[in-house]
C-alpha cells in the first residue's frame, strides 16, 4: 500500500526541490561571500586612511616644528581657516548687547536718574530769600502757604534768582512730653539757634523762657508810642491780619520777634549781625504796615483767647464745669 502511495508523487517534483535546495544554498553562500568582500574592502580603506592621517599629522607637525624655529616664514600644507562670520541683524544685536550688559546698563541708567534729580531739583528749586523760625504752637503751622506769602510781601530778591521767597519754618513747641513730634521739634530748634542766619522769630505767650530769652527786648523803644509792642516783639493781634492768614480762630497773644545778635556755633558775632540788619528791614516794614492798616481800620483787635500748651492744667472752674458735664 505504501509503495502505491509513493509512486503517486512525480519524480519531477522531486528533482525540482533538490534543484531549488541547491539554488538557495549557492544564492546564501554568494551573499556570505561578498559581505565579507566588502568588509575586507572597508577594513583596508579604513586602515589606510588612518595610514595617510598618520602621514599628514606628522608631516604637519614636522611643518609646524619648522614655523616656530623660523626654517621656513610660511607654510603650504597648515594654512588657518576661519570661519565664515554671519551677519547678524539689528534685533540680534541689540539682544546679544543686552544679554552681556544689561546690568551695567541698569546701573548706568539709574546713576543718571538719580542725577538727574539731583540736577533738576537744583535748578528749579525755588530758594528762600530768608527764613523765619515759628515755634509756638498755636494752628499758625497749618498755615504755610498763607505765612510764606505774608512775609515774601515785605522782603527782596536777596538771592538774585528773579523770585522773592520767605520761608517759614514751622517748629512748633509745647509742653507735652507724651507728643512724639516733641523730641524732634526741640532738636530742629536747637540746631536751628546755633546758626546766626535766622533772626526774625514768631512766638507766644507760651513759649518757654529760654527762647523768649533770645530775643530783643529793646526794639520797642525803636517805635515810641506804637501800642502793638509787647516786651519781647511786635504783637500780631491784628482782624484784618487773621483774617489775611485765613485764619478766624488766631489766637490774640502771637508775636514777631529778634534774636538778639550773638556768636553761635555756626557763625561769629559779626555774620549775625549783619543777618540781623537785613533782616530788621523785613520787621521794620511789617511793623509800620501793620501799624498803619490797624489804624486806618480801626482793628479792634482778635476776640480770641491766648493759645495755650497742649498739656496746661486744667482751672478748678474748668475741672468743674467738666464734672459737673
Amino acid at each position: 500500500m505504501k509503495e502505491n502511495e509513493d509512486k503517486l508523487i512525480p519524480d519531477e517534483d522531486d528533482e525540482f526541490e533538490k534543484e531549488h535546495a541547491d539554488l538557495e544554498r549557492q544564492r546564501r553562500k554568494a551573499l556570505e561571500e561578498a559581505k565579507e568582500r566588502a568588509e575586507r574592502k572597508r577594513a583596508e580603506q579604513e586602515k589606510e586612511e588612518r595610514r595617510q592621517r598618520d602621514k599628514q599629522i606628522a608631516a604637519d607637525r614636522i611643518e609646524l616644528m619648522k614655523l616656530r624655529n623660523g626654517v621656513i616664514e610660511e607654510s603650504e600644507t597648515i594654512h588657518e581657516e576661519h570661519e565664515d562670520v554671519r551677519q547678524m541683524t539689528f534685533k540680534e544685536k541689540v539682544a546679544n548687547f543686552w544679554y552681556h550688559y544689561k546690568i551695567p546698563v541698569i546701573f548706568a541708567v539709574f546713576i543718571l536718574a538719580v542725577i538727574g534729580y539731583i540736577l533738576h531739583d537744583e535748578f528749579t528749586r525755588v530758594r528762600p530769600d530768608y527764613t523765619v523760625l515759628m515755634i509756638s504752637n498755636n494752628g499758625l503751622q497749618f498755615r504755610q502757604q498763607e505765612m510764606d506769602d505774608f512775609f515774601s510781601k515785605y522782603a527782596d530778591d536777596k538771592n538774585g534768582d528773579g523770585k522773592v521767597y520767605v520761608q517759614v519754618m514751622m517748629i512748633p513747641l509745647d509742653y507735652n512730653p507724651r507728643d512724639p513730634t516733641q523730641s524732634g521739634n526741640q532738636s530742629k530748634i536747637m540746631a536751628q539757634i546755633q546758626e546766626g542766619e535766622n533772626t526774625l522769630v514768631i512766638c507766644d505767650s507760651n513759649t518757654e523762657q529760654v527762647f523768649i530769652n533770645m530775643l530783643k527786648h529793646d526794639l520797642n523803644e525803636l517805635y515810641p508810642g506804637n501800642k502793638y509792642f509787647a516786651e519781647y516783639g511786635f504783637r500780631l493781634n491784628f482782624q484784618f491780619l487773621a483774617e489775611e492768614l485765613k485764619y478766624e480762630n488766631m489766637p490774640n497773644d502771637v508775636v514777631l520777634g529778634m534774636r538778639i545778635p550773638t556768636k553761635t556755633l555756626g557763625d561769629s558775632l559779626e555774620t549775625m549781625q549783619e543777618n540781623f540788619d537785613e533782616q530788621f528791614v523785613i520787621f521794620d516794614k511789617i511793623v509800620k504796615d501793620l501799624t498803619k492798616r490797624a489804624e486806618e481800620l480801626n482793628d479792634p483787635g482778635l476776640t480770641t483767647e491766648p493759645s495755650k500748651p497742649a498739656n496746661s492744667p486744667k482751672t478748678d472752674s474748668e475741672s468743674s464745669s467738666k464734672a459737673a458735664g
